[in-house]
């Protein structure tokens, strides 16, 4: 699939706090590029408040006095329009079904050696009554975020975070990794396989005939007993310490008793 660059528009919007936390959203799904057109309130602290920890967007938005202005400023891509309103000329469609669409039809996301991104604007309507007919005529996809209760209506912020993690969901990025998740360092370093070698030698230490041309032996019941209810890395990394340790010790026993003139348990070669 070809490079993308998403930028979130927000039309003619009512209140700087839902531009502030829209900000935030699109920091929560990888996105700083916000634009405004024709905005109906200034930027004030209630903005910086709601964007907390997401103030890119909100920090490096452009704004334009109305479409005309937009489409000077802007190169051309692709515009999907988020609407809750249906109608006999709007003819919504799921979003997440034209996403997947473009994706697999669209020429221009085909072009995959091309190195110039193709720009995706998603636009949404200001909070009162959303975008207009004469809005919608001017995007290529008018589409609508699911919902599964009376209510179809979607708090702005809500909006651009619930279309952003769709747009993810379907075309995919880099997800963020939380501290809890972080893999173990010996991990890693070196990937954890069940220890075969240590679990060899531990049986040959205490006696075992695991000779490859006998079809049932101690190695391969054990093994397959282990195996069986797929343990993680880290019980195999368990497994690997307590075989080494056994294998210690009964190495120390076997030179103990051969030093006292009693054989070792352990067969001859």
């Amino acid at each position: 699939m070809r490079n993308f660059s998403v930028r979130v528009v927000l039309v003619r919007t009512l209140y700087d706090s839902n531009i502030g936390a829209s900000s935030r959203a699109m920091a929560n799904m990888g996105i700083d590029q916000l634009i405004l057109i024709r905005p109906q309130t200034d930027i004030t602290y209630s903005a910086q408040q709601a964007a907390a920890s997401g103030q890119a967007g909100l920090q490096n938005r452009k704004t334009y006095k109305d479409w005309d202005d937009f489409f000077v400023g802007e190169p051309e891509g692709i515009r999907i329009s988020l609407t809750a309103r249906d109608g006999k000329v709007r003819q919504v469609r799921d979003l997440k079904e034209t996403l997947t669409w473009i994706r697999t039809e669209d020429p221009r996301f085909q072009e995959t050696d091309s190195a110039e991104s193709v720009p995706v604007y998603f636009i949404f309507g200001p909070e009162d009554w959303g975008l207009s007919a004469d809005d919608l005529k001017l995007t290529h996809f008018a589409c609508s975020i699911p919902t599964y209760g009376d209510n179809t209506s979607l708090n702005l912020a809500q909006a651009v975070l619930l279309a952003l993690f769709i747009l993810r969901d379907t075309w995919g990025g880099t997800r963020a990794v939380l501290e809890g998740q972080q893999p173990d360092r010996k991990t890693l370093e070196k990937p954890q396989v069940f220890p075969e070698e240590s679990l060899r030698t531990w049986l040959m230490e205490m006696g075992f005939d695991i000779s490859d041309d006998r079809k049932v032996n101690a190695y391969s019941t054990l093994k397959r007993m282990l195996l069986h209810n797929i343990p993680t890395p880290k019980e195999l990394n368990m497994l690997d310490t307590v075989l080494q340790q056994g294998i210690r010790k009964l190495r120390e026993y076997n030179q103990l008793r051969e030093q006292q003139g009693l054989p070792s348990i352990k067969p001859k070669k």
